[in-house]
């Protein structure tokens, strides 16, 4: 398979998880994340106070070789908005991050049950920042193993 290939098949079973998620009345993510899934590079730019006030998610594909039995690497990022406090300053949202990263730890497991590639945790999940933005990112990385039944 491609990289993209691969990424595709990250994106759909991403946003599978989260439609579920959101329709569900016990979402594993409580409440359910509010945006929508994205590849890296195409996620909408923020409003005018830089913000985009929703929790998107950003998949990528980073490393992959091209043998019959493939593997490569992939990161999901789960952006979060940060709180605009009344002092006009910008604050992590502490109790959303470390329920987001609860819910990426299980990422791997319920990925691999939608279909024919293996996901493991490659690296602890993290909360990094994006200053900028006024926001944080929980970020996964992970490692995915397949049988590549196109090689010649």
């Amino acid at each position: 398979m491609t990289g993209g290939e691969i990424e595709t098949f990250l994106y759909d079973g991403m946003k599978a998880l989260v439609a579920s998620d959101q329709a569900s009345e016990s979402p594993m993510v409580s409440p359910a994340l509010s945006g929508g899934v994205y590849y890296r590079g195409m996620r909408p730019m923020q409003n005018e106070q830089g913000e985009t006030g929703k929790e998107d998610i950003v998949v990528a594909v980073i490393t992959g070789n091209a043998k019959q039995f493939q593997n490569g690497s992939c990161v999901v990022n789960v952006y979060i908005p940060d709180t605009h406090t009344a002092s006009g300053a910008w604050m992590r949202t502490k109790s959303r991050t470390d329920a987001v990263e609860a819910w990426a730890e299980t990422l791997p497991k319920q990925l691999s049950r939608c279909g024919d590639i293996l996901f493991e945790k490659s690296g602890m999940v993290l909360t990094l920042q994006e200053e900028a933005l006024h926001e944080h990112f929980v970020s996964l990385k992970m490692d995915f193993y397949l049988l590549n039944e196109n090689i010649d």
